[in-house]
């Protein structure tokens, strides 16, 4: 009787599991108007920005809606990194959703760690997801490989010049719109500054991501790339160190450290008034809009990066992108519960709820008539996302980097001439190509 009682028994519990999958997969993601997956848990790993505190804060309206549970694990981008990495590659079934660098894609979805959401993406409410609403750039960029859907956009950036309107009006300037102009306004802003005790520029200028991020930008215009539709290096090409002699002229032009300015210290510097204009991710914007922090709130702009004029007179403008997607590992145990928590989490309405903390990624919300009266960097972003180019997104990506940022710093530093450095530079890509197997 007791097997028979026990057998019984897991008959009906596979019965209900049997429904309870049916039910789950007529369920329209995006509605609530059922909760399927309550009672799951799922475990999400998340980078150490302002947008992902917010969202955390709102966790508490998401179990509401859905039964679902939220472990919101949020962590430094180095930590992240490798933490993040080793449980997608392990396989240990970590998360349920992890946060991908947009230049990680290439790992994650390149070697099949992440899985593509396309067939959830049919089921789900299209009002919701609302994929057109997306920036096109963005969304290719934070969530797409190959073709295929693997993740949505949360947080992104995108580099401009954001510079004093006031010091402008008093001069009678306009945004400069190439490279040279830039240069010229620079120049002419250290000389007519100097007794406030101001610079005409500042921009990220120590080694690391940010001077290779700041390069892109003129790398890009100037004509030159990492590497060819083929994978042979370029990195030392003649635009390649043309963009970089044109980056090392703009030094005499910015504060006496500028070469050890990361992000903090050039947001910094530009927010308290030591400089006119300012290369940097859109991002910084915030802060010079906070009294407790800027001297300069309601007394500057962002626009478009300034760009390469070409031989038909036409301006070649390359910001650089960046940004984060969510997506779900192949290994997790909870999809849907995760792939209910991205969709979300990147809805219009979550956009306009999180804008304090930073910009979305669709245009409903970088459109918003109240969102852009209060935020001046949006105007500037959508002019400058869809323009905007990213860095290369394969596994290699990070060695890559590694190698071009050391160049950077010799060149900027007078360590060495440009062209030695990128040469150096480009040797090492083909090495690093090559043992990654994109070169024979």
């Amino acid at each position: 009787m007791k097997n028979k009682a026990w057998i019984v028994g897991v008959v009906v519990a596979v019965l209900c599991s049997v429904a309870a999958v049916s039910w789950a997969a007529e369920y329209v993601f995006g509605t609530y108007t059922e909760k399927p997956f309550e009672g799951t848990t799922i475990n999400v790993s998340m980078v150490a920005e302002p947008r992902s505190d917010a969202l955390k804060k709102l966790l508490p309206e998401f179990e509401q809606l859905t039964g679902i549970k939220v472990n919101l694990e949020i962590l430094p981008y180095p930590t992240l990194q490798e933490k993040q990495a080793v449980a997608v590659t392990q396989g240990t079934g970590a998360y349920d959703v992890v946060h991908v660098d947009c230049v990680w894609i290439g790992q994650y979805a390149g070697q099949g760690l992440v899985i593509p959401v396309e067939d959830f993406v049919k089921r789900t409410d299209p009002q919701v997801v609302a994929l057109d609403d997306f920036i096109p750039s963005v969304l290719s960029e934070q969530g797409m490989w190959e073709g295929k859907l693997y993740g949505l956009p949360f947080i992104q950036a995108v580099f401009g010049l954001h510079y004093r309107t006031d010091i402008f009006e008093e001069f009678g300037l306009t945004p400069p719109n190439t490279w040279e102009e830039l240069r010229d306004t620079a120049a002419m802003l250290t000389e007519k500054l100097k007794d406030r005790g101001m610079t005409g520029l500042t921009f990220m200028g120590r080694r690391g991501v940010q001077l290779q991020c700041t390069y892109d930008n003129m790398l890009w215009s100037f004509g030159g790339e990492w590497y060819d539709e083929n994978y042979n290096p370029t990195i030392n090409s003649p635009e390649a160190v043309a963009a970089l002699e044109y980056f090392k002229s703009l030094i005499p032009y910015a504060p006496s450290g500028v070469l050890t300015y990361d992000w903090d210290e050039c947001a910094n510097a530009f927010a308290q008034g030591k400089a006119a204009m300012n290369l940097q991710w859109q991002n910084s914007a915030p802060l010079c809009q906070d009294p407790s922090r800027s001297v300069i709130v309601g007394k500057f702009n962002f626009t478009l990066i300034p760009g390469k004029e070409q031989p038909d007179g036409s301006i070649k403008r390359t910001p650089t992108f960046g940004g984060w997607g969510l997506m779900i590992p192949k290994d997790s145990k909870n999809k849907e519960a995760a792939w209910e928590f991205i969709v979300w989490a990147t809805t219009p309405e979550m956009e306009k709820k999180l804008a304090y903390a930073q910009p979305g990624a669709r245009y409903s919300s970088l459109n918003d008539p109240e969102l852009r009266a209060k935020f001046v960097e949006y105007e500037g972003m959508l002019k400058s996302l869809p323009l905007a180019k990213g860095r290369p997104r394969i596994p290699a990506y990070s060695e890559l980097a590694d190698a071009l940022e050391v160049a950077l710093s010799e060149a900027m530093t007078g360590v060495k001439d440009s062209q030695t450095a990128l040469n150096e530079a480009n040797a090492r890509f083909e090495e690093i190509l090559r043992l990654w197997g994109y070169l024979e």
